[in-house]
């Protein structure tokens, strides 16, 4: 029985039926803040619906990259995030790679790659409590609407702290997501990060331990695309099997290429697309 599919539903349903109906900057939502954790061992793909697990993967490699340039099979998960070039100027890329701060030693500002500091750190100080990276600068925050010419989203980092451990030869992590998107942001964030981990595990010579979730904002959009798709998966959900994400490097760089699914992907319960807000 796959597990992701379990605990997706069970969340799906505590956020419909205990949720509190909220009007956010774009739609009304059933909103949860206190969603318990959800912790994975194997890998976390949902497959009651379709979900563009390549695609994802794909994301997690432009943002490891730190390149600011969307890449052309992505423009329609961000469009309108970008500017008029095509470009995300401030980010997931520009967070993780090039975290700006102002460097009292010299005057100056600098930036940090978070990426490179924990490589670093798994490999020579792997007990470090300090083994976290993060995507929200707040020091950004006052001029983030402007540089990405977005002026209805302060921010498209959602994930914004993670933090990894490393027990007994294996590396388990944790993320804390502020907004997340039930439907249309969850399921690519958990394989994305699981294959995040994986890589980051296997070049320190590392196996993987596990990833926990821990939410904010986890909502479902009330909008009949929305709420029918959730509550149909919900009332046909049924046990499937496991699949298995696989790595097979074939350089020390993240590529989503380096990754397939061991195992057949069963056939989404839902097959209905829910309309992009």
């Amino acid at each position: 029985m796959s597990l992701a599919n379990k605990k997706y539903v069970c969340i799906l349903k505590e956020i419909i039926n205990a949720g509190d109906m909220v009007t956010t900057r774009n739609h009304e939502v059933f909103s949860h803040f206190d969603l318990p954790n959800v912790t994975f061992t194997t890998t976390p793909l949902v497959t009651l619906r379709k979900t563009a697990w390549k695609k994802a993967l794909r994301e997690m490699e432009w943002f490891l990259s730190g390149d600011s340039e969307c890449p052309e099979e992505l423009l329609d998960w961000w469009k309108g995030q970008l500017d008029e070039d095509g470009y995300l100027t401030s980010g997931y890329g520009a967070q993780l790679r090039h975290s700006t701060f102002y460097d009292f030693r010299v005057d100056e500002h600098n930036s940090f790659d978070q990426i490179e500091f924990i490589q670093d750190a798994l490999k020579n100080n792997p007990n470090s409590r300090r083994l976290l990276m993060t995507t929200w600068n707040a020091g950004e925050m006052a001029y983030i609407t402007e540089t990405n010419n977005n002026p209805n989203t302060p921010t498209c980092c959602h994930s914004i702290i993670v933090q990894f451990f490393v027990r007994n030869g294996r590396l388990s992590m944790k993320s804390y997501q502020r907004s997340a998107d039930m439907l249309l942001g969850v399921p690519h964030n958990w394989i994305q990060s699981w294959a995040m981990l994986m890589w980051f595990a296997h070049h320190a010579g590392l196996k993987v331990g596990s990833m926990t979730w821990m939410w904010g904002d986890a909502h479902v959009y009330n909008e009949p695309s929305h709420v029918d798709t959730a509550e149909t998966m919900i009332s046909l959900y049924t046990g499937m099997d496991e699949v298995k994400l696989v790595y097979t490097p074939t350089s020390t760089d993240f590529k989503a290429s380096d990754f397939t699914i061991e195992g057949e992907i069963p056939e989404p319960i839902v097959t209905t697309k829910p309309k992009l807000l």
